[in-house]
């Protein structure tokens, strides 16, 4: 299978903000504005925008120590055949840090900004974070090749762009856990991002932006990185069917536990499904108290 490094763009004409951290997005030219445009649309097998140093390094390096300072209720645990990880709950609390990073890209000069790149007018944020937030990985987790969610469970709204920075020190592909990026047909792996620190992807939402990071976390290593989507009000808006829930891309690489599982969330009923679920967290809430009374 051949994987292509996808192109690292800077953008090194924006300035910061007076007496402020974060940079000032409106000071992105016109010109500059056009070659991220056109990178967006040309990029296969989807439009999608890789990017390195588009937020200062002292706020990341910030925001990548308060990982360590979140609290254990801060998280939600996804743990599955498909996907093995934590993340923030909708609406949850955040760091100091973390919240301003999230305060800038849904601001009026970063959202204008992704309409310039990718062409969507009237783009939506969604303060409570649903499906974002901050995301962890430990070793041997992974996120098997899937799309999105295509509307928001409350807002109804459209789920048009995703953005993602990572906060990930000396990563190599060694470590496991690269964004990758598949055709559909057939099923394959047509482009991989290395997670880096301070690189930040943005991507479009549809129904053909099957991504993932399926290969596992080595030992040893955490991948982390903050996650916030763009929605606009529409269903036409979008080539996608009104689905709330992530939808799996089957392909040869599943084992017959994953097998099982994508069976079951595509033919079972919903309320099977999610008592299964239910079963499976129980599980481990039981296993986990029984190690730490043996501490």
């Amino acid at each position: 299978m051949s994987i292509f490094e996808e192109e690292i763009l800077m953008l090194i004409q924006c300035t910061p903000r007076a007496g402020a951290q974060w940079p000032d997005f409106d000071t992105i030219s016109e010109k500059d504005s056009h070659a991220l445009a056109a990178a967006f649309q040309r990029a296969s097998p989807f439009p999608h925008l890789v990017m390195d140093h588009l937020f200062p390094s002292p706020m990341l390096q910030a925001m990548a120590k308060e990982f360590d300072t979140a609290a254990p209720s801060d998280w939600r645990e996804y743990h599955s055949g498909l996907q093995r990880k934590r993340g923030t709950p909708p609406g949850g609390h955040l760091p100091p840090t973390v919240q301003d990073y999230f305060n800038v890209v849904y601001s009026g000069p970063f959202v204008r900004l992704l309409s310039r790149i990718t062409g969507i007018d009237d783009l939506i944020p969604d303060p409570a974070l649903y499906g974002g937030g901050m995301h962890e990985v430990d070793a041997g987790g992974s996120f098997e090749i899937h799309m999105d969610f295509a509307t928001h469970p409350r807002t109804r709204l459209v789920n048009r762009l995703a953005l993602i920075t990572y906060f990930n020190e000396t990563w190599t592909s060694e470590d496991g856990g690269a964004l990758e990026l598949w055709e559909l047909e057939p099923p394959r792996c047509a482009a991989t991002v290395v997670p880096h620190f301070g690189r930040t992807v943005i991507m479009e939402q549809s129904a053909r932006a099957a991504h993932g990071h399926p290969q596992p976390i080595r030992e040893g290593r955490q991948r982390r990185s903050t996650v916030a989507y763009f929605y606009t009000n529409g269903l036409a808006a979008r080539d996608a069917n009104d689905t709330l829930a992530t939808t799996y891309v089957p392909h040869a690489g599943y084992s017959r536990r994953q097998k099982a599982e994508l069976y079951l969330r595509r033919f079972a009923p919903p309320m099977i499904v999610k008592g299964l679920k239910a079963i499976n967290k129980a599980a481990r809430t039981r296993h986990t108290r029984g190690r730490g009374s043996k501490l």
